[in-house]
């Protein structure tokens, strides 16, 4: 149900252009690593973020992405949770094999810590099998 995919692993270099992590493909064994399950499930979710909505339109996918990316460099504040909740809902449900979003949490990061710039969140969802997919993300 939840496919077959390539595996991805984040590939550092000093920095990119829009300061997002690239991806690499895993090579194990002599071949090209695969995922599954829940696994590829996440993977996809992930990628999804980490690319801007509207970034595939010359590939055919406009709507593909997130507009999370529009929060970079706002205060930590009730409303840019709020509309990070709201850009994070909207990106899930471009995803055919979730049924709902259960909660979207978000650890307060106190504003002397180094990690003050990023949103630490924490995701519960339901995929369409009624499996519970608890995913991490670090933005």
């Amino acid at each position: 149900m939840f496919k077959t995919d390539l595996f991805l692993t984040p590939y550092s270099f000093d920095s990119t252009a829009s300061n997002r992590m690239a991806m690499d493909l895993k090579v194990e064994n002599g071949d090209l690593k695969l995922t599954d399950g829940q696994d590829n499930l996440s993977q996809a979710l992930l990628c999804r973020f980490h690319t801007r909505i509207g970034e595939l339109t010359s590939l055919g996918h406009p709507n593909y992405g997130s507009r999370l990316y529009t929060l970079i460099g706002e205060p930590d504040s009730k409303r840019v949770r709020t509309l990070a909740q709201l850009y994070i809902r909207e990106t899930v449900e471009q995803e055919p094999r979730i049924a709902a979003v259960q909660a979207v949490h978000f650890k307060l990061v106190p504003p002397s810590s180094s990690l003050r710039n990023q949103f630490i969140i924490t995701l519960y969802l339901t995929t369409i099998t009624g499996e519970t997919l608890t995913l991490n993300l670090d933005l």
